[in-house]
């Protein structure tokens, strides 16, 4: 078993590895719906690999894409040659305009300095859309693959083990700040001055059983 890391400090080549071998997204949504209803470009934080933004090129959303991993924008670049991609942390993030959507379908903005980078790339009437860890999945004990090593309310740190094609198993470690559903709307205003559009689950599921769920916000 190998274990990697998601360290945008200091890059994890197997953590691009590991992604790249993943298979592409067959279930688009919320996403697609998304970007299908804003003024293109669509600006992708923490575009990976590709294993969604292709499909969702392919289903014909322009993207802009950033990523802090130059092992991952390596591998899409020879997936996406005429896409627009950009080395960046997001904390980091200056692109000099704003975009009427911005995406993040991972949970990558549960850190406060990445919620507001994020919010800067949003016009005045656009929206943020971004995806959260369940915090009331990971206290019942996750599931499937998710190991939760410690837990205290306000951060957790977890394993993920991921099966590849190949037979390896490959284990992500990660320590990540926590947000709660409910503590949702006052974070958003208090961090980044957002407001709260629409907070959903994954289809089928309620909003406390769910592994992860969705935020869209806008000024």
């Amino acid at each position: 078993m190998s274990i990697v890391r998601d360290d945008p400090s200091v890059p994890d080549e197997g953590f691009a590895e590991l992604y790249a071998q993943l298979p592409d997204a067959t279930d688009l949504s919320p996403w697609l719906e998304l970007a299908k209803a804003a003024t293109p470009p669509v600006l992708y934080l923490g575009i990976g690999t590709g294993r969604l933004a292709v499909p969702l090129h392919l289903a014909g959303i322009e993207l802009v894409g950033i990523d802090s991993h130059p092992g991952m924008l390596g591998r899409l670049r020879q997936r996406l040659p005429r896409t627009e991609l950009i080395q960046s942390r997001i904390e980091e993030l200056n692109l000099g305009r704003t975009f009427d959507l911005v995406i993040v379908p991972s949970n990558i903005l549960c850190f406060a300095d990445r919620l507001r980078a994020a919010a800067d790339q949003v016009a005045a009437d656009g929206s943020l859309a971004f995806e959260l860890m369940n915090p009331h999945w990971l206290r019942a004990g996750a599931g499937r693959g998710v190991r939760v090593q410690s837990f205290d309310g306000n951060g957790a740190c977890i394993e993920v083990d991921y099966k590849l094609a190949d037979g390896r198993t490959i284990t992500q470690q990660a320590e990540v700040p926590l947000i709660w559903p409910e503590e949702v709307e006052n974070w958003l205003a208090t961090v980044a001055g957002l407001k709260l559009r629409r907070m959903f689950a994954r289809p089928e599921a309620e909003l406390v059983d769910s592994p992860s769920f969705y935020v869209v916000a806008g000024r």
